[in-house]
């Protein structure tokens, strides 16, 4: 069944350089409130991970993996999020500037979220190394799958009885037939030929849903069709 999800691009603009701020990095503590998850599609390369997410004045480091979700991030008044670097301060050393290489921003109706972080195509005079995709949590529950493609073809997933379309740049929840228990359910997926309009497998395996965790299924491009899966454990 298709349910409605919320989508939200990145802001696209140049380097952003932030002044340094009072009061930041150091132990990170559970947050309170309003919360962000954080999962990356791709690694890009040459990025420090841990990363640096910046919360209002707030600085807490993030270890992203293609495999799990980060630890959640507090949400600030402003429902921005950024993930920042370091860069030096001509004007003054001692206080160094922070580049924005993403940023999201979560509505004031969203308390607990999902950040997906997409490898941005790199730009000359541009530090973004991630567009971001938010997904709210209260539409994605244990039991169900996130399908996300960023893929140039579109993909056919097949869940049980289910087909789901997803075109280039397409996000999707499915929700667990029964939430409450665990279900084994055969999957398979496809890419669409260009060419020939026909449907070609990529694979087929059996999954099994839970309802103590989420399914996040990523479509990318590495000179071919690439997909990995993401198990994101119900914890909010």
């Amino acid at each position: 069944m298709r349910i409605l999800f919320l989508l939200i691009p990145l802001l696209l603009f140049g380097a952003c350089l932030l002044p340094a701020q009072e009061g930041g990095e150091g132990e990170v503590k559970k947050p309170r409130g309003r919360q962000a998850w954080i999962v990356a599609v791709a690694m890009p390369e040459g990025l420090d991970n841990p990363v640096k997410m910046m919360s209002g004045t707030e600085i807490v480091e993030v270890t992203l993996s293609k495999r799990s979700v980060g630890d959640p991030v507090k949400i600030p008044e402003d429902g921005i999020i950024r993930m920042i670097r370091e860069v030096p301060n001509p004007e003054d050393p001692d206080k160094p500037l922070f580049e924005t290489l993403a940023q999201a921003h979560i509505p004031d109706a969203v308390r607990n979220a999902l950040v997906i972080l997409v490898p941005a195509e790199p730009k000359e005079g541009q530090a973004l190394l991630f567009e971001t995709k938010v997904q709210n949590l209260a539409n994605f529950r244990g039991g169900d799958t996130l399908y996300l493609n960023v893929s140039p073809r579109e993909i056919l997933v097949e869940l049980g009885e289910e087909k789901i379309e997803l075109g280039v740049g397409d996000m999707q929840v499915t929700k667990a037939p029964r939430p409450e228990k665990a279900e084994s359910r055969a999957v398979s997926y496809s890419v669409k030929d260009p060419l020939k309009g026909a449907w070609d497998i990529l694979g087929t395996s059996t999954v099994v849903l839970q309802p103590t965790r989420r399914e996040i299924c990523f479509f990318s491009w590495n000179n071919g069709i690439d997909y990995h899966g993401v198990t994101f454990p119900v914890t909010e």
